[in-house]
């Protein structure tokens, strides 16, 4: 039919016109979920912001900067938690009050419950800014006031909230978190498919799997008779009664057999000793072991192996996880975060220890690149630079931020620091930024062909063997003598290091601490080494020396002259040459500390070689026999300056001077003793020898 009606064709025109937009909306929509995930790929949570009771009480107020410099950095998703409980959403029927006891009736409607267009309006604001920036955005329904209005209405165990489920007040609180559901999906429903809504956040420590299928069912069905884009919106559910990754396992399989457009959710803070570490009920620092990544894997293939169960598989998002501040920094004082749950007697009231700086990187990299290797989306959880959990500091809202870098700690408890006053540069904690949008790179451990781990950073222990003997229990081990343990935030530079805490005194080589034996096999014939550190104490002046083990023709000891620590890392390390002679099979770096009481630092080690322009001396003095009876004889081709006897606690039991042929020791008792050779040129040299 023509229609010859100018006006008439002008509101034909803008009808086709309004169709094709409805329909090209609609067809822009149809992304299955696991594209949606894929397209979601990394990404950050805007945490504390709009979940707080006020925007702006627990973190800065949401900003258009901040969207642009998550976008920049490299994240494609951000997800939003937003409260609409508490004076967000108005009652307006008769009843002021609902009763909690069971068999009673709520009389009103959803639609007595009215969310505040104002707030709608701020939040089309800031899910504005997200989209325009190209984020996928996700509207969490989340918050503190979430939580004690609702959530925990459904716990017995949460006696002054808990209502009884035939009860007036659960109907009337289900009936105003459905009315909220209603006013949020007819806003948004022509937002495109860049806009997810999230039903819930966390149910699971108070709601059933039950109750929380049905929730699930109903919010679905909101979204989906509102029309628009909301017929095929991604919506992401969870499950309840289970927690973290097992909870996605409880979501009702025929709910996402039923509908094509749903993802599922879980958290991971696993394992809580880490990443919970600020608190004084967790104590674990590091992280980053063989088993500590096996358990991630293990659970996070619980999860693909769940999600594989279904035709097609389901979309799967990570929806929080992360870990505490380094040492429990908090950037907005420069100082220990305050932590309620540390106020007395638990402790001092701030935090008592956290991640160190290398596990938290590692731990972040490790559980995102965990997520996107299994086809999983993932937001990290970040509160900001006022939180105990920061990535980006939200110093676009005004924020100041104090360097990390510029903090020291002497002591968590009694509390003892040294505040940072200068100003951060960065909008991020960029390390673990870096950690999160890379893939996961193992740690390469500071190894030379020497010595290995030198400045300690792939744990303390790696590389690394301890070994404390009680001057009073004939040289048995005893870590009533000494123990040894990790200098984490009194390591001198990255976030690990020796420390010794020596209880006994004896002599030096009661505690000892050892680097891996190298084999060398003549490859370092004629080469001067040189050993160096950096070292502190408790207190002044604590001994220690270092000596090289060595195998030239059985064991030997070559050893430094006693050094003294300061109590604080010197400009200068502390160093001991050595010099290897033709035939040394074998090296080992060691050092000696067991003299004094106190606490013994070492961190930074490092190696220097030189080549000798003359043949390097033998040093090759030899004993026999041994096992020995009465007289032991000497051999040597260098000339000895002093030697002197030493039982198996360190104690003297005879020193001589010259240049000695044979040492008569039958007065000794039968047992393990050691001898120690101090040559003309202040080489030493050790060696075992057994009395019969």
């Amino acid at each position: 039919m023509l229609i010859s009606n100018k006006g008439s064709l002008f509101v034909l025109s803008n009808t086709i016109n309004l169709l094709l937009f409805l329909v090209a909306g609609f067809l822009s929509a149809q992304q299955t979920p696991q594209e949606i995930i894929s397209k979601m790929g990394r990404g950050i949570n805007l945490g504390n912001v709009l979940s707080a009771p006020v925007e702006g009480n627990w973190s800065g107020a949401a900003t258009a900067q901040y969207f642009q410099e998550i976008a920049q950095a490299g994240f494609t998703n951000v997800r939003i938690p937003i409260d609409f409980f508490g004076n967000r959403t108005t009652y307006t029927g008769s009843a002021t009050t609902f009763s909690p006891n069971e068999n009673t009736t709520f009389t009103g409607s959803r639609s007595d419950f009215v969310v505040s267009a104002n707030y709608l309006d701020r939040l089309e604001t800031v899910i504005g800014w997200g989209l325009a920036n190209n984020l996928v955005v996700i509207l969490d329904f989340h918050g503190s006031t979430l939580k004690s209005e609702f959530i925990y209405t459904f716990d017995q165990s949460q006696t002054a909230y808990y209502t009884h489920p035939t009860s007036e007040k659960r109907a009337a609180d289900l009936a105003k978190f459905y009315s909220i559901w209603e006013q949020i999906a007819d806003r948004f429903k022509m937002y495109n498919d860049d806009l997810i809504f999230e039903v819930i956040n966390e149910p699971y420590f108070h709601i059933s799997e039950t109750d929380m299928n049905t929730i699930n069912n109903e919010v679905i069905s909101i979204v989906r008779n509102s029309g628009g884009n909301n017929i095929t919106r991604k919506i992401i559910i969870t499950g309840g009664t289970k927690t973290s990754y097992e909870a996605i396992t409880t979501i009702d399989s025929q709910m996402l057999n039923n509908d094509d457009f749903l993802i599922a959710t879980f958290h991971y803070y696993r394992p809580f000793q880490f990443t919970k570490s600020s608190d004084y009920r967790y104590d674990t620092n590091s992280w980053g072991t063989t088993l500590d990544k096996i358990n991630i894997d293990t659970e996070f293939d619980i999860v693909k192996n769940w999600a594989n169960g279904f035709t097609p598989p389901v979309a799967v998002f990570l929806g929080e996880f992360g870990a505490d501040n380094y040492y429990g920094y908090d950037y907005s004082e420069g100082d220990l975060k305050q932590v309620s749950a540390n106020n007395a007697p638990n402790g001092t009231g701030y935090s008592d220890g956290g991640p160190d700086p290398k596990s938290r990187v590692a731990y972040h990299g490790y559980v995102a690149n965990a997520a996107i290797d299994r086809g999983f989306a993932f937001a990290v959880w970040d509160s900001g630079g006022l939180s105990s959990k920061t990535i980006h500091f939200r110093k676009d809202s005004g924020i100041a931020i104090y360097d990390f870098d510029y903090f020291s700690i002497d002591s968590f408890s009694p509390k003892s620091t040294s505040p940072s006053t200068v100003l951060e540069n960065s909008i991020w904690v960029d390390d673990v930024k870096e950690a999160l949008l890379n893939p996961y790179t193992q740690p390469a451990c500071n190894d030379s062909n020497i010595l290995k781990n030198m400045d300690f950073e792939c744990g303390y222990n790696t590389e690394w063997s301890f070994i404390a003997v009680s001057p009073d229990t004939q040289g048995s081990v005893s870590s009533d003598k000494a123990i040894y343990e990790d200098a984490s935030f009194t390591s001198r530079s990255g976030s690990h290091g020796a420390k010794i805490n020596v209880f006994q005194a004896g002599s030096l080589n009661t505690a000892l601490l050892s680097n891996s034996s190298i084999s060398v096999d003549g490859n370092l014939d004629n080469k001067r080494l040189t050993f160096s550190l950096y070292g502190k104490g408790s207190i002044s002046n604590l001994p220690f020396k270092l000596r090289v083990k060595y195998n030239q023709n059985g064991l030997k000891y070559s050893v430094s002259s006693q050094q003294l620590l300061g109590t604080s890392y010197p400009e200068s390390p502390y160093s001991f040459s050595f010099d290897v002679s033709e035939g040394t099979s074998s090296i080992q770096l060691q050092l000696m500390c067991g003299a004094d009481i106190g606490i013994y630092y070492f961190d930074d080690f490092f190696i220097s070689t030189e080549t000798l322009s003359t043949k390097a001396i033998t040093q090759n003095i030899s004993i026999y026999p041994n096992p020995v009876k009465k007289e032991l004889f000497i051999g040597a081709d260098v000339k000895i300056q002093h030697i002197t006897l030493y039982d198996l606690n360190g104690k003297i039991v005879k020193s001589l001077n010259g240049n000695k042929k044979a040492i008569d020791i039958s007065f000794l008792k039968n047992g393990i003793y050691f001898i120690e050779f101090v040559t003309k040129n202040q080489l030493i040299c050790y060696h075992k020898i057994v009395k019969q």
